[in-house]
């Protein structure tokens, strides 16, 4: 043990006195998001075991215990508290001048001075200060660096005082631990505001006591797939912790319970409530569910303030997110209850609104009074509440695009802007389907993020500030891990920040990406994933060429350099660059990634590189037929394929024949469809589809197992002119929430000339 205390004070005083090489990204100033002003100047002050710590005022014990606590962790050098500034202090000032979120540091040889008017403001002053140091400060285990600040002033508070980010944990689930390391990074980035989806169809996440059977029938869920999603809720004692975590990094979590549609998991133990009146199940199933809660059952307005009464004293948020989006109101039209309401409320059709769209204001109206009068909060709901008439009291969260939320604050509403057509939905794609993990349709990048406006042009200067803020959004139905979580928020969550906290004049986009490779090294020594563009360019799973050689170009969408290998083992940082014009003459396993600043790689991209010949035509003539056999059961993978025992055999015209229409993934089976085509010319096709297994001239071209949603893969293969066999493959079934009999069964090929794709 003497040896250890030995070995750990003598590491403190090498660890306070030696200055690792800097790394590239520690070069510069590299805040983010990029304050209000920032003045840099010559020189810098070094924290070392003399630094004193200095409270002016007496009242930030607090933050400057956390600051201390985190340099002595990383630095490993001991600091003091001192009576008076002196020289080499850290001063802990008050400014009732600043903004509320606002703060000043002010930095110059002798000493660094914080100041802040509130907890909040300084709690930002210290996350800048860090951001000043380098990106080691955030390592878990000491290292050995240089604590120096440079020489700066800088003044700074918030453009909007809404910065939030929504995490959707019905559809795949995270648990505290997982949520509490988002937390600590939206603090690093200084989000304020985390809205967690507590409540869907797909699940209900968050005991109740006065209804236990929420989360007995609805935290598990059938899957489909011979297994169980579940069971997954937090308990109250887990809200109170992940609450009081978040509160200490000054960031408030709203919970949303979804009214009156999204409502599916509160049906299944009070089927009841529905207007058709059930039973249901708990699936793991997505998409649209037309069984809602019945708006004409006074019951269900009991039951939700009997929940939200229980929320309410959980989170302390001003906020209540009570859902209001996409209800889907068909049994509304026919139910006695719903029309009967209707017609004591003396509802007629209007030329904006419908008797059942008024139904909802209703309904959302009298849930605004009771958040407001009798829980003292204020309600939040997605745009849709606007159907029939806003509530005078709510909060609009925008996401289709901004036009519902410059109408909302042009009435005098406050507006939260988390726009899905201006790439604020983080569920979407950040590079081509082809080479990124299944995501929802569209693509979302990271400088479309960044250059998000939430103030809409034609919005007035005198209703300009009821836009209160901006929300990043994150829908879990493609993300089943905490890791591909993170590689969807990060950095588009970073891109965010900046969006939401700097005046538009401060900000760059070409500056931002050099700051963000020094935050992506922040969050490699936090052990947090982020997104790397994929190379993209080319776009298929193999290459096919016939010629003497191939030429193959590769993009990303940040311009990032590109490292490859071509003998098949993985490319490393130290690998060859990658041309702008790549020419191979022969056959090879070619891997390609993308290189950040940092020397982190993107995951790899495998491209079969292959020199073929033309595969023979069949002889004779083509039918047009299509052979289809079925089998009934739950198959899995190719194994399971191979085990099919075939119940009916048929012959169909085509694939439109027995399509989509004629599956139902709650009765799994195979469906293996053969037959031929005919192909104009001689050379290199492209093939796509989302069936399980593709199969053309005996070759197996594409097997997606597992979801593969908007032809991700593509595959080449060169044909001579003429016919084919081909075999299709398709598993009826739910891929991870996703029924395979959504999508067209068939497949779709490109001519070697181009073209249209042309549909089999």
């Amino acid at each position: 043990m003497k040896k250890y205390v030995i070995y750990c004070l003598l590491f403190s005083f090498v660890s306070c006195q030696m200055q690792i090489e800097e790394k590239e990204y520690n070069r510069g100033i590299h805040i983010i998001p990029q304050p209000l002003q920032l003045e840099v100047g010559v020189g810098t002050f070094d924290i070392n075991a003399s630094t004193t710590i200095v409270l002016e005022d007496n009242i930030w014990e607090d933050e400057a215990g956390w600051l201390k606590d985190k340099l002595e962790c990383v630095g490993c050098c001991k600091l003091s508290f001192a009576d008076r500034p002196a020289e080499n202090s850290i001063l802990f000032k008050t400014n009732e001048n600043l903004e509320k979120e606002g703060y000043e540091i002010v930095v110059d040889e002798k000493r660094v001075s914080l100041s802040a008017a509130t907890e909040a403001g300084m709690f930002y002053a210290i996350q800048t200060l860090l951001q000043l140091l380098p990106a080691e400060i955030e390592s878990p285990v000491p290292v050995p660096f240089g604590l120096s600040v440079p020489v700066v002033r800088i003044v700074d508070h918030p453009r909007f005082r809404y910065r939030g980010l929504m995490i959707d944990v019905c559809r795949h689930f995270f648990s505290v631990e997982e949520l509490k390391k988002q937390i600590s990074v939206m603090a690093m980035l200084k989000l304020n505001y985390l809205h967690l989806h507590l409540t869907d169809n797909q699940g209900w996440r968050i005991a109740i006591d006065k209804y236990p059977q929420l989360v007995e029938c609805s935290a598990i869920q059938e899957t489909y797939n011979g297994e169980m999603y579940g069971p997954y809720y937090y308990t109250k004692e887990d809200i109170k912790e992940l609450v009081e975590y978040a509160s200490r990094h000054h960031i408030e979590v709203i919970p949303e319970i979804e009214f009156p549609g999204h409502s599916l998991s509160a049906l299944i133990p009070f089927p009841e409530l529905s207007c058709m009146g059930g039973p249901f199940k708990s699936e793991q199933v997505f998409g649209v569910e037309e069984n809602v809660f019945c708006v004409g059952n006074d019951s269900v307005f009991v039951l939700m303030e009997n929940i939200l009464k229980e929320v309410a004293e959980l989170f302390p948020s001003r906020y209540l997110h009570i859902g209001g989006d996409e209800c889907v109101k068909r049994y509304w039209k026919t139910c006695p209850r719903c029309q009967a309401l209707a017609k004591r409320l003396g509802l007629k059709p209007t030329g904006e609104h419908s008797v059942e769209e008024q139904l909802q204001s209703y309904a959302i109206k009298r849930m605004e009074r009771f958040v407001s009068d009798t829980l003292g909060k204020r309600m939040l709901g997605w745009e849709e509440i606007l159907e029939g008439g806003l509530p005078e009291d709510a909060t609009v969260m925008s996401w289709k695009g901004t036009e519902s939320g410059a109408k909302a604050a042009a009435m005098g509403h406050d507006v939260i802007m988390a726009s899905m057509a201006d790439g604020l939905y983080l569920c979407a794609a950040q590079g081509a389907d082809e080479v990124e993990p299944a995501a929802m349709g569209g693509q979302s990048y990271l400088k479309d993020v960044y250059e998000f406006e939430p103030v809409s042009e034609g919005l007035s200067d005198e209703h300009k500030h009821y836009v209160v803020g901006a929300q990043a959004c994150l829908w879990s139905e493609w993300t089943s891990s905490v890791d591909l979580l993170e590689y969807m928020l990060y950095p588009r969550a970073v891109a965010l920040a900046e969006t939401a906290w700097s005046l538009p004049e401060n900000k760059d986009w070409v500056d931002f990406q050099r700051r963000l490779e020094n935050m992506q090294a922040r969050l490699d020594l936090r052990g947090v994933n982020y997104h790397i563009p994929m190379p993209e360019g080319e776009l298929t799973t193999n290459k096919v060429f016939t010629a003497d050689s191939v030429v193959l170009e590769f993009t990303n969408s940040r311009s990032l350099p590109m490292v490859y290998t071509v003998d098949g083992t993985d490319p490393d940082a130290d690998s060859p660059c990658l041309p702008e014009r790549l020419v191979l003459q022969s056959s090879c396993v070619l891997k390609v990634c993308t290189k950040a600043g940092s020397g982190k790689l993107s995951p790899v991209r495998l491209v079969n590189v292959e020199k073929q010949t033309a595969v023979p035509a069949l002889q004779g003539g083509c039918s047009g037929q299509i052979h289809l056999k079925l089998a009934s059961g739950l198959f899995k993978n190719e194994e399971d394929y191979a085990k099919a025992r075939f119940e009916k055999d048929t012959v169909i015209r085509s694939f439109s024949c027995y399509n989509r229409d004629k599956f139902d993934f709650k009765t799994p089976g195979l469906a293996v469809y053969t037959g031929e085509f005919q192909v104009p010319e001689t050379g290199v096709y492209t093939f796509r589809s989302n069936a399980d297994e593709l199969w053309i001239a005996g070759s197996r071209l594409i097997y997606n197992p597992t979801s593969s949603r908007f032809y991700e893969k593509k595959t080449q293969i060169a044909l001579e002119k003429g016919i084919h066999p081909f075999k299709l493959v398709f598993s009826n079934r739910l891929k991870e929430g996703f029924a395979s009999c959504w999508y067209p069964i068939d497949f779709q090929y490109l001519l070697p000339s181009g073209g249209e794709w042309v549909k089999k």
